[in-house]
């Protein structure tokens, strides 16, 4: 006699997953602001009926993250080690090597980078603060840092190594 199977459950990494994804999406679509977080709430309300992301079930979560890649938030495949950095993030360390082997950094350096792109991606941070380094960058921002950096290079004949 075969039994019949209840459905497979999510686990409550799982689920844990989920529910960050949802909060970095709402933080990254301006939902949740400091100290405001009424246009998020309402937003779980219109698509699922809840007024807090613990109270969605697995149907709930994925209409909920379903939802805001809709609006225009892009889910990121997660990082696995051993893979190396992202292709954006060398791209933006070899352009940052050139203009320092050409003389046109007062420092080359890792700290030096960091301040560089956190200033530069201050304007397209959700809370206006900047990432802290190339490897936080979401793509989209790390394009207009990469632009950013080309254009400094045209600006000063910096010739790159291929």
């Amino acid at each position: 006699m075969t039994r019949a199977r209840a459905p497979a459950k999510r686990s409550p990494a799982g689920r844990n997953i989920e529910l960050g994804k949802i909060h970095m999406a709402a933080t990254f679509l301006g939902l949740i602001q400091l100290g405001d977080d009424s246009a998020y709430r309402d937003m779980l309300w219109s698509v699922a009926r809840v007024r807090s992301a613990k109270d969605l079930d697995n149907a709930g979560r994925e209409k909920v993250l379903q939802y805001l890649r809709n609006s225009g938030w892009v889910d990121s495949k997660p990082f696995v080690r051993g893979q190396g950095p992202k292709p954006q993030v060398q791209l933006i360390r070899k352009l940052w090597a050139a203009l320092g082997a050409a003389g046109h950094l007062d420092s080359p350096t890792e700290p030096a980078l960091r301040a560089f792109v956190k200033k530069q991606s201050t304007p397209y941070h959700p809370q206006k603060i900047g990432y802290d380094a190339p490897e936080l960058l979401p793509p989209r921002v790390a394009q207009r840092v990469i632009e950013h950096l080309k254009h400094w290079c045209r600006r000063t004949k910096t010739v790159l190594d291929q």
